[in-house]
């Protein structure tokens, strides 16, 4: 086990951190005087008051997940302050440059799947060491106007233990996507990415014109670990597709899993390790039509259930209101993401901060 540690003094220090644990309480135990603990998979986060500041204690299982739990506190805690206080942490780990979860992936081939679905496959250098029971990836890409002769510039981390990205001319597209696929033995992992015409610059066209030796940057695994329970409920449109894929090749067969997938028709659906019940849209626009809100609200909890969504904004806040104030659902039984949002090219751009790996 890797240690570090450093120290907050900010006036609004521990309502950052009470706001934090608050936000995020299916990962940080603790009241709103602390004392707080993150234990994840990956290392442990632990927070205390000390005097008139916060004494902060990062622990790793390795070098990956030190500097994980590092970024998990550095980012949130400057998203909280809205200020980008400077950290000095000592002890282990590393300080700055390319960070230990970043990847330069080269493109071996590319496929469409469906009419609307591009497959990708990216060879990744020591993929093994990533810890790839995660579900998303950081995918970085150069926009389209920068030379294509320049090698791209990749975020490295600073002294504080946060990710400084190029700007301007070497600016990078940053977007959150699915491994569909894993091949350890091969060092390679595949993503499917839903087109969608824009002119804009978009991992969706990236993909529909990259080629053998194109390379992109990946950040991570991170963002959640598979869900598991004896009964999972798994709903989304076609962004999510990849997602509840995997995580029906990997539940155990004694698991029960509903599923309900939207998608344009017919032509569009996937073959899944389990059943799944499809919902079309008959030509409406993606993220325009209410069916999966329908879909939920024509069922019922059972004990046990865990629900598990992947949709477009509106959907997403949907099935989230219908979970919490009508089933009443805890936070820990249910996990309810926002893919991708109509009228910005189909997709939600990263935001600055990680949200925590398992």
């Amino acid at each position: 086990m890797l240690h570090a540690q450093t120290r907050l003094s900010h006036p609004d220090g521990v309502r950052a951190m009470a706001q934090f644990a608050a936000d995020h309480s299916e990962y940080i135990f603790g009241g709103p005087d602390g004392p707080w603990d993150m234990p994840l998979s990956l290392g442990r986060l632990r927070v205390h008051r000390d005097g008139d500041g916060l004494a902060v204690l990062a622990d790793g299982v390795n070098p990956i997940g030190l500097s994980y739990i590092k970024l998990i506190f550095v980012d949130h805690i400057r998203e909280y302050l809205a200020q980008e206080v400077e950290f000095q942490w000592q002890g282990d780990g590393q300080t700055e440059g390319l960070p230990p979860f970043f990847r330069q992936a080269t493109v071996t081939a590319s496929r469409r799947v469906t009419p609307a679905v591009q497959r990708v496959t990216l060879a990744v250098p020591d993929l093994q060491a990533l810890p790839m029971d995660e579900l998303h990836v950081r995918l970085l890409l150069p926009l389209r106007n920068r030379r294509a002769d320049l090698p791209p510039v990749w975020p490295v981390l600073t002294a504080s233990g946060a990710l400084s990205f190029p700007k301007d001319d070497d600016a990078l597209m940053v977007r959150v996507y699915t491994i569909r696929t894993v091949d350890l033995a091969r060092g390679q992992l595949e993503i499917d990415f839903v087109l969608h015409q824009t002119d804009a610059d978009s991992a969706a066209n990236w993909a529909a014109s990259c080629r053998p030796g194109d390379v992109a940057g990946l950040l991570g695994p991170g963002g959640g670990p598979l869900p598991a329970a004896p009964h999972l409920l798994l709903l989304g449109d076609e962004t999510a597709l990849p997602a509840i894929a995997r995580i029906l090749e990997s539940v155990p067969d004694s698991t029960r899993c509903d599923t309900i997938i939207e998608v344009d028709g017919p032509e569009d659906e996937q073959t899944l390790a389990r059943p799944v019940e499809w919902l079309h849209r008959r030509g409406a626009e993606p993220g325009t039509t209410d069916l999966l809100a329908q879909a939920l609200a024509r069922r019922q909890p059972v004990e046990g259930m865990y629900v598990w969504a992947g949709c477009e904004f509106s959907a997403f806040r949907a099935l989230r209101r219908h979970v919490r104030s009508d089933w009443k659902l805890p936070r820990n039984r249910h996990m309810i993401t926002a893919y991708w949002r109509r009228g910005l090219g189909g997709e939600i751009a990263e935001e600055p901060h990680h949200t925590p790996p398992s």
